[in-house]
């Protein structure tokens, strides 16, 4: 069920969350909870609201809810379980009085009385936290989410490592809690998650349901052992490594803009595992439901029930592996996102994809040109990502034509929002030097952001991709050589790069938006011709 939403009482138009998953680190997807969910913006400080069954706002506040719980009850979907509990407090106020009580106790932290949320010390009292100077670790030594002291200081050290990078990096610090935990400094809680078939988690207990106020504070959890019988997958100091760069960066994000679109948040989450820890690899899993196996679905895609946004962390490698620059330890280009994205006072507020392609802009280029260089490097992984030959991305599908001399095909797609279709010319018999393959185009208008790439590969290996000249109906032409002597083979990429959307259509993509192009009818004719 896809949760409705209005727009925030705001000028600017703003992105309100897809929900979704906890990305790369937690397991477990069950169909009971495989549409997307969108979070949407508070109605306003309401102390009393009774739900009735004709009110929207409530039924998506309830649903929220519901979805929080299977996560406590059954471990449904436990890898949703940041987003999902983002998405209760940032419905909150639409929930009945009965219901608010019971998604407070949810986002509850462990150590508290009279909660019941996905982990609770219970009646064993906490140690002392292990505390920084600018975060605290808080732990049990007896029952079942006990911890052993050598343990507890690696999560320390581990977390401190992490926390460092980030603001080295240029992020914001995780909004501070006030006195909640002890002090003022950002809480995480170690305690056995993993027999819930959950990594880790953040969530928050602020209070506040201002509109006015984009920000958070933040609590994480982690598991107390990452034990091999729990998590069979990479050993338990990896496990703990990846899962703290990527729900502290969870954190992080609560501390720019609760209501970011999730997808972006859950591909940069996973994106920055292997940029602080690119030995251990966890990531690579969510290859296989990404754009490189599936370019027919839209880049903003939150999707539950094959997690394919965290595949989209493929994007921002292959971003950042061409606009490398640092600030710190990481790429700044994905800072510089989440700096347009940022909605606090005088931020710029920009949604997601906005955001990308506001950041890529500064480049001279653009988020759909670069959708079109994925695109074409997707085909050949690879030789076009430092690891992709080493850990074997996967190579991205493409129809195959082969064409003899005076042979026509047409080839007739239906494109959605930032989508790509590459086909696969081969020539056959077509010795002459001379030989050309003759591309006639005819797409949808160049204001939809429809365009062709050519790209030919030569038997000596080398590799040359051109951008066909469209008019602005997004007519044009382009003949390349198709001798079978030299060329290998020639693959046209079609692109629908198009970014436009009306907003606050309760879908969950980009702004919540419904994309104005999709369902775009694109074509090319390819003709064999000796010369």
């Amino acid at each position: 069920m896809r949760l409705r939403t209005r727009p925030r009482p705001q000028a600017s138009v703003r992105a309100l969350v897809v929900l979704g998953a906890v990305g790369a680190l937690l397991i477990g997807m069950l169909a009971a909870l495989a549409s997307p969910s969108v979070a949407r913006v508070p109605s306003g400080d309401t102390d009393s609201k009774q739900a009735t069954a004709a009110d929207p706002s409530a039924r998506e506040a309830s649903t929220a809810l519901r979805r929080a719980e299977s996560i406590r009850d059954d471990g449904a979907a436990g890898r949703d379980a940041t987003m999902v509990l983002r998405d209760l407090a940032n419905t909150r106020a639409d929930l009945t009085d009965a219901e608010r009580e019971a998604a407070d106790a949810l986002m509850r932290r462990p150590t508290s009385s009279n909660g019941d949320g996905y982990l609770d010390y219970g009646n064993v009292e906490e140690e002392t936290p292990v505390c920084t100077t600018t975060l605290c670790v808080h732990y049990v030594t007896s029952g079942q989410h006990a911890s052993t002291p050598e343990y507890v200081t690696t999560a320390v050290n581990t977390l401190t490592s992490v926390q460092q990078a980030f603001l080295t990096s240029g992020y914001r610090a995780v909004k501070s809690d006030g006195s909640l935990g002890g002090n003022a400094l950002p809480d995480v809680y170690l305690g056995n998650i993993g027999v819930n078939g959950l990594y880790g988690y953040c969530t928050s207990d602020d209070p506040s349901q201002s509109t006015q106020r984009w920000d958070r504070w933040a609590y994480c959890v982690l598991d107390n052992d990452y034990s091999a019988s729990e998590f069979p997958t990479n050993t338990p100091t990896e496990n703990l490594q990846v899962t703290a760069a990527h729900e502290y960066f969870h954190a992080i994000q609560y501390a720019y803009d609760r209501y970011e679109d999730s997808w972006l948040l859950e591909a940069t989450a996973a994106w920055v595992e292997d940029e602080l820890y690119d030995g251990v690899d966890d990531n690579l899993q969510y290859l296989r439901s990404s754009q490189l196996r599936s370019p027919g679905t839209p880049l903003d895609t939150f999707d539950s029930s094959t997690g394919f946004h965290y595949g989209t962390w493929s994007f921002f490698r292959f971003l950042t592996e061409r606009f490398p620059e640092k600030k710190g330890f990481l790429p700044r280009l994905v800072l510089d996102v989440f700096t347009k994205a940022d909605g606090g006072p005088g931020g710029p507020d920009q949604y997601s994809w906005k955001a990308v392609n506001t950041v890529l802009k500064k480049k001279r280029t653009s988020g759909a040109a670069m959708l079109g260089a994925y695109a074409v490097a997707n085909r050949r992984p690879g030789r076009a990502y430092d690891e992709g030959a080493a850990n074997r991305y996967p190579k991205a599908p493409a129809g195959r034509i082969t064409l003899s001399a005076g042979k026509a095909r047409t080839v007739k797609v239906r494109l959605d929002h930032l989508t790509t279709r590459t086909t696969r010319l081969t020539p056959r018999r077509l010795a002459t030097k001379k030989a050309k393959v003759r591309l006639a185009f005819d797409l949808s208008p160049k204001a939809t952001g429809a365009f062709a790439l050519v790209t030919t590969t030569l038997r000596s290996g080398k590799v040359r991709t051109v951008r066909v000249k469209l008019n602005k109906q997004g007519n044009g032409a382009k003949a390349v050589p198709f001798s079978s002597k030299k060329v290998a083979n020639v693959e046209v990429t079609l692109v629908n790069g198009s970014g436009r959307f009306k907003c606050w259509q309760e879908s969950y993509f980009s702004c919540q938006g419904r994309p104005r192009d999709d369902n775009a009818a694109q074509q090319f004719t390819a003709r064999a011709v000796k010369r």
